[in-house]
């Protein structure tokens, strides 16, 4: 009779959510029942309270401020339907979609400033038409939005050998777990136009990452670089463990000689390179033989080299992206190491993907090559990727110089269990400054 009762109450208590979140927003603002379990991917016997999307910061603010006054849990999400999508159940779910406000070039300060919910796509096809870019964006399809990007903290594929996207936000506008907007960057302390980000204070590295547990980003600005002129080749072929680290090689060769900025490597048997240069079209001849002497003096040989226009979205064949395996639907664990580390990381990873039961979740791994760091993709095709010993045995993939891509639900018991005592204290006073009640977090803290 209890549990009927707190049934009975929690159910009341939700309704009052929805009517509250309706009334406040608008229905055309608000999904529940049969489309919020569609949106999120829930089955029949599990609902969200609400999916949200709201479309203006004082909208945000008003979510937050009735997750607060009904203590009940917001999610933000930018991805949906979700991978995981049980740790939707009873909670208001914020699609930051709606937060589209279109990209505004500065082109004499070179960043531009967007809504976090507009797509990474559109906001580098913006940028060249300026003959400017993003660097370091996912080769995907391009549909992840600036925000759910910054939140997961990938770091982005394309153009890697340059740096990352995340290394170029200039500013951040964000409405905090208490309902507070905020401004966050440099620029922002001195009330003055975001354009650079060292040489004060900045905490918009602490949201980097975070998955939203501190606050709702709304807003970003974003440091844009010139575009090069590039070339792209594809290879397909036989991997195994030799060839990987002959690849590793002769990317390494060729991004330190300033020739190649793209080095993506999908273990099902393809490969994709992108050779760039700043000194004009007429370089890129140079460019692309010096890359594949590069390669080749490991052995891996390139054939065609096709280019590809400033201006058109980045890609590879009229404007279509690299074939890197879509990982939507499916659960991904994702890393990044020191090039002195990838041979002892890609022995952990061999060694706890032979570990596997036959009957668990295939893994096929992507990789991407940058400047300073390679990125490792693991994906999980099939259910049952917790069980897997890439998960449960993640401490050995750290143990080896890896480090997390974002720090989401399956490694952030992890995390805290490694992290030292004057962290956690970190944390945890930052997450009960920013969202004094969690609505958007654990109180244990942001990890």
């Amino acid at each position: 009779m209890l549990s009927a009762m707190k049934a009975r109450r929690a159910a009341a208590s939700a309704q009052a959510v929805r009517g509250d979140l309706i009334d406040r927003l608008g229905a055309d603002r608000v999904w529940i029942g049969a489309p919020a379990r569609e949106i999120c991917g829930l089955a029949d016997s599990s609902d969200p309270v609400a999916v949200v999307r709201p479309s203006t910061l004082a909208q945000v603010q008003l979510i937050m401020k009735i997750g607060r006054a009904r203590h009940v849990p917001v999610v933000i999400k930018s991805n949906l339907p979700a991978i995981e999508p049980m740790n939707l159940v009873d909670v208001i779910v914020l699609d930051t979609r709606g937060l589209d406000r279109p990209p505004s070039i500065d082109i004499s300060r070179r960043v531009v400033t967007v809504g976090a919910g507009v797509s990474i796509h559109a906001v580098d096809r913006a940028a060249r038409q300026a003959r400017l870019c993003l660097r370091g964006v996912p080769a995907l399809l391009g549909n992840e939005t600036i925000g759910g990007l910054l939140g997961s903290g990938d770091t982005g594929s394309i153009g890697l050998g340059d740096g990352s996207l995340l290394s170029d936000v200039v500013s951040l506008q964000l409405v905090a777990g208490s309902g507070r907007l905020m401004k966050i960057g440099h620029a922002s302390l001195l009330a003055s136009v975001p354009w650079r980000s060292e040489g004060l204070p900045d905490a918009s590295g602490i949201l980097i990452g975070a998955s939203g547990r501190l606050g709702v980003i709304t807003e970003v600005t974003l440091r844009l670089q010139p575009a090069p002129w590039v070339a792209w080749s594809n290879l397909n072929m036989t991997l195994d463990r030799s060839k990987i680290l002959a690849i590793l090689s002769g990317a390494r060769l060729a991004i330190s000689k300033r020739v190649v900025d793209t080095v993506l490597v999908d273990e099902s048997g393809s490969m994709a390179v992108r050779a760039s240069t700043w000194r004009g079209e007429s370089d890129l001849d140079a460019v692309t033989s010096i890359a594949t002497k590069s390669f080749e003096r490991y052995d891996i040989e390139f054939s065609d080299w096709q280019s590809e226009q400033r201006r058109v979205r980045l890609g590879y064949e009229a404007g279509q992206w690299p074939a890197e395996p879509s990982t939507s639907g499916a659960a991904t664990l994702e890393v990044r190491m020191s090039w002195p580390d990838a041979t002892k990381v890609l022995d952990v990873s061999d060694a706890l993907i032979a570990a596997a039961d036959s009957e668990g979740p295939q893994v096929h791994r992507v990789w991407a090559m940058g400047a300073d760091y390679i990125r490792l993709r693991h994906c999980f095709n099939g259910q049952g990727h917790q069980r897997h010993p890439l998960i449960r045995n993640a401490r050995y993939l750290l143990d080896a110089g890896a480090v997390p891509v974002g720090l989401n639900d399956t490694l952030r018991t992890l995390a805290r269990e490694r992290m030292e005592s004057g962290s956690k204290v970190l944390l945890t006073g930052l997450a009960r400054v920013w969202d004094p009640d969690g609505v958007l977090g654990q109180p244990a803290g942001l990890v």
